[in-house]
């Protein structure tokens, strides 16, 4: 049996419904009714690095960095494929720079998105201490 076990259901168009567990996402490639795929990706990045720097930082240095907010872009070619991400990380805890490297480092270490997107893809990050 598998670790992770999803269902996607495209009936007409270019929407589906996709389920995991008991949660439902609505995707639609044209953004009509719901996020596209990449809008997706992105965005499950953004939270999984989210979790990633914050459990690096609660378990490996002993710091709680309070309230996280990042904000993702990214850069599309000609046929909608992703070339470029980039995260701007906001944390309410203030950080040396030293504590600002570390807690990438983790991020980039723990996040499984980010070990799960070919290099050329990985966010370059930037974050901002004491931001709230």
């Amino acid at each position: 049996m598998a670790d992770i076990e999803t269902t996607t259901v495209n009936e007409e168009k270019y929407h589906a419904l996709s389920r995991a567990g008991e949660f439902e996402l609505s995707i639609d490639a044209t953004g009509g009714d719901g996020p596209t795929p990449n809008e997706v990706l992105v965005a499950d990045y953004a939270s999984c690095f989210s979790f990633a720097c914050r459990a690096g930082a609660n378990r490996r240095l002993d710091i709680d960095l309070g309230k996280i907010e990042t904000s993702a872009e990214a850069d599309l070619n000609d046929s909608d494929d992703l070339t470029g991400i980039r995260f701007h990380i906001y944390v309410e805890a203030d950080l040396t720079d030293e504590e600002v490297d570390d807690v990438i480092e983790l991020g980039e270490e723990i996040c499984h998105i980010h070990d799960a997107v070919k290099e050329s893809l990985h966010a370059e990050i930037e974050l901002t201490p004491d931001a709230f």
